[in-house]
């Protein structure tokens, strides 16, 4: 098994406030400062903010299925929501937690009980949740359709 995992990729500044980020053999992003932090912010475009917390969520999303496959668990779908609040630390401005809710429909209650299990591992286990040091908060929701 491989002992190290790369990821690269290279930002580069358009203009005050915007910089791109460009990963060889994927789309370009715009990034730019969130308007809450500055007025001169552009409205509407991704910010690093966004992208941290879409980051956790979305390791969280493809984990699960994952997870549920070993656990012989099967989902109709699911849904995560998140929020992330920001406060004043030692060196200025940082998450202090994040909390997800997962809405999963499974259509047996056997899945609904292996489910179960299923989300509480995939958060345990999450790549992205484990490497951020503010707390991630998960609460679930899985119903029968």
């Amino acid at each position: 098994m491989t002992k190290e995992h790369r990821y690269e990729l290279e930002s580069k500044w358009v203009k005050d406030k915007i910089v791109t980020i460009e990963i060889e053999g994927k789309e370009k992003l715009e990034i730019a400062t969130p308007p809450d932090f500055w007025d001169e912010s552009p409205e509407g475009m991704i910010s690093p903010e966004d992208l941290f917390l879409a980051s956790v969520v979305s390791c969280y999303g493809v984990t699960l299925p994952g997870v549920a496959k070993r656990f012989h668990a099967e989902f109709i779908d699911f849904r995560v929501t998140a929020n992330g609040t920001l406060a004043r630390g030692e060196f200025g401005w940082e998450f202090d937690q994040i909390s997800m809710f997962a809405r999963i429909r499974v259509s047996t209650e056997t899945d609904k009980k292996r489910m179960k299990k299923a989300a509480e591992r995939a958060h345990k286990y999450c790549l992205i949740g484990n490497s951020v040091k503010c707390p991630v908060h998960l609460e679930y929701e899985i119903t029968l359709s």
